[in-house]
């Protein structure tokens, strides 16, 4: 398993973890009735976000840096191309549905901070898992 894969399994997992947590948040903030009007969860959220991928890029990394520092290749570019696809029209029709729930709706500024937050995670998730695909797919 190359690098990128490796690497994009840690996305994936971290990801998911990330959403999950702050979904649960989220979930059990607005189900006792209080309502979600603060960034700090987003803000935590992210900050453990990262520091989690750069923890998992540094221990795969350690194990093989020859791996690592290893330009991109033509595969790794078709790879990165073919998973943008998907990512891209989660977004458009993502943020399209949030910004009529916005106007139409009347929606809480607080609650579409969250929809967004959710919007860029999944699709995160869903490039990373179509790139873990293509790689085992030998595209």
């Amino acid at each position: 398993m190359s690098f990128r894969e490796k690497f994009n399994w840690i996305v994936a997992i971290v990801t998911a973890l990330t959403l999950a947590a702050l979904g649960y948040w989220y979930l059990r903030q607005t189900g006792s009735g209080a309502l979600a009007e603060s960034a700090l969860p987003v803000i935590i959220a992210y900050v453990a976000w990262f520091i989690l991928m750069t923890i998992g890029a540094a221990a795969i990394a350690a194990r093989d840096p020859k791996d690592a520092e290893a330009p991109s290749d033509e595969r790794d570019r078709i790879i990165n191309m073919k998973a943008a696809l998907p990512t891209m029209h989660l977004y458009g029709f993502a943020l399209t549905g949030l910004i009529l729930l916005l106007f139409v709706f009347d929606m809480s500024k607080w609650d579409a901070l969250y929809a967004i937050v959710a919007i860029q995670l999944v699709a995160t998730l869903l490039e990373a898992t179509a790139k873990i695909r293509f790689y085992q797919m030998a595209v």
